[in-house]
């Protein structure tokens, strides 16, 4: 008994710890008995062996499973049966059990470990092969040695829940901040898309992701977080031959070994240094428009619940940011041409300058840059309305584009007025093109128009200051005329 204090006031540093050391006692104080300590797991019916001493002699051993009703353990813990029998033989229940295992117990000493919610997970028994074995003195030393291997568990099972609903928590935080990162880009009129890479990174505590878009056959990388290398392009080959399951499937798919697998090209794995991957499904409406990769650098035998639910709300925000991409990238393309004229843009047509001062360089050719602008629309649209306005804008652009050459540009620049690209002519001629268009102004109405020919040098802002010069000058003078810059 004092053992058993002893035993009681210890601090030990785990659960298997102070399950070593009771049965260690227990051998010393109960010979030539068997001791052991089992887990009754009543969710499976087993009734396990976790450790033993002298248990040979009755063929217990660490580990040993028998089901729930074939041992005393099960029946003594439910009280069908009393925690002290002496003759186990003579016992209706303990000795058809007996005679089950061969007959070699004698006498049977046992408790349970029960937690502070009542709940008997476990016990501590002992076993004899001569009747008469145990004394109500041992039936109290094994009673304390449970409430302490009991109160272990307890503590134990609660530190590690303690840490499991931290971590969980962590997850969660690093989660909501990763969604929140990109909540913010989606915000914003910058491509998101890097934005849910560094999400995924950051929530599944992984150093690269890869975003990948479907482009015809294959897979191409849009955007990538932790590693600098050219787009990605990946072949998603049919599913029977194990690469394509995690591009064409719409769910999640764990690799927990990415060295050897099908799914990731070996040159992919080297430069990445993958050894675990996710492939999370990027899904709109049924259809799968990505692949988000997330890639670790140290073995991940197996996912959370808490990392896979955040990463799958990364991928489906990452199915917004893939639209919105597709959406701005459409825009774009309108935007290269103007929709009330049919013309191209201003946009358009100040990237196109450049290119064809540059052909003009190597040619040694002239080029000239126009600028019309219709005159007295303010009051046109204040008589007529902006409707008939509009009218007279696109008029008056199918009429002027009309009148030039393949070679030649006209775009509408802004509002009423107009820019006309000139290759091959000189001021004089370019002077005249512009004295042509602004003949066949619609409606009666007339434009002044300002031109400037390439120096040769000057950049494509400066040509365009010069003849938006002009056209002012052109304005100043009463309108209806066209006026060369210096």
């Amino acid at each position: 008994m004092q053992a058993a204090a002893a035993a009681s006031a210890t601090t030990y540093r785990s659960f298997a710890d102070a399950t070593r050391s009771v049965l260690d006692l227990l051998e010393r104080h109960l010979p030539p008995s068997a001791v052991f300590l089992a887990h009754l797991d009543r969710g499976q019916d087993i009734h396990r062996v976790v450790d033993t001493r002298g248990g040979a002699a009755f063929g217990l051993r660490s580990n040993q499973s028998t089901p729930l009703a074939t041992s005393f353990c099960f029946h003594m813990a439910d009280g069908h049966a009393p925690r002290r029998c002496n003759d186990v033989g003579a016992h209706p229940l303990y000795g058809r059990i007996a005679r089950l295992q061969g007959g070699e117990v004698g006498a049977y000493l046992g408790v349970p470990l029960e937690l502070s919610d009542g709940s008997k997970v476990g016990s501590l028994a002992a076993v004899a092969r001569g009747p008469g074995h145990f004394s109500p003195e041992d039936e109290r030393l094994l009673t304390m040695l449970g409430r302490v291997l009991a109160y272990e568990l307890e503590r134990e099972t609660n530190e590690r829940d303690l840490r499991r609903l931290n971590e969980s928590l962590r997850g969660h935080a690093r989660g909501m901040a990763a969604l929140a990162r990109i909540a913010r880009a989606l915000a914003t009129a910058a491509d998101a898309r890097p934005d849910v890479c560094d999400a995924a990174c950051e929530a599944a505590m992984a150093p690269v992701a890869f975003l990948l878009e479907p482009d015809g056959r294959d897979f191409v990388s849009t955007a990538m977080r932790g590693v600098e290398m050219a787009p990605v392009t990946i072949q998603a080959r049919g599913e029977d031959r194990g690469a394509g399951r995690g591009f064409m499937g719409v769910e999640s798919y764990f690799v927990a070994d990415a060295r050897n697998h099908p799914s990731l090209a070996p040159p992919l794995v080297e430069a990445t240094s993958a050894r675990s991957a996710l492939f999370e499904p990027v899904v709109r409406e049924g259809r799968v428009i990505g692949v988000l990769i997330v890639i670790w650098h140290t073995p991940v035998d197996r996912l959370d619940e808490a990392t896979s639910s955040v990463l799958r709300l990364v991928a489906a925000q990452a199915g917004v940011a893939i639209e919105q991409a597709v959406l701005r990238a459409r825009v774009d393309s309108l935007a290269l041409t103007d929709g009330l004229t049919g013309l191209v843009t201003g946009r358009a047509f100040d990237d196109e300058v450049p290119r064809e001062l540059a052909r003009a360089r190597r040619s040694d050719s002239p080029v000239c840059v126009g600028l019309v602008d219709l005159d007295h629309m303010g009051s046109f649209n204040l008589v007529r309305g902006e409707r008939e306005g509009d009218r007279l804008i696109k008029e008056a652009a199918a009429a002027w584009a009309g009148a030039l050459r393949e070679v030649d540009l006209i775009a509408r620049v802004d509002g009423q007025q107009f820019g006309v690209l000139l290759p091959g002519c000189g001021l004089g001629e370019a002077c005249e093109v512009l004295d042509r268009l602004r003949g066949l102004t619609p409606r009666g109405q007339t434009a002044s128009a300002g031109v400037a020919r390439w120096d040769g040098a000057e950049p494509a802002d400066m040509l365009f200051g010069r003849a938006r010069e002009a056209l002012a000058g052109a304005k100043a003078a009463g309108r209806d005329l066209t006026l060369p810059a210096d």
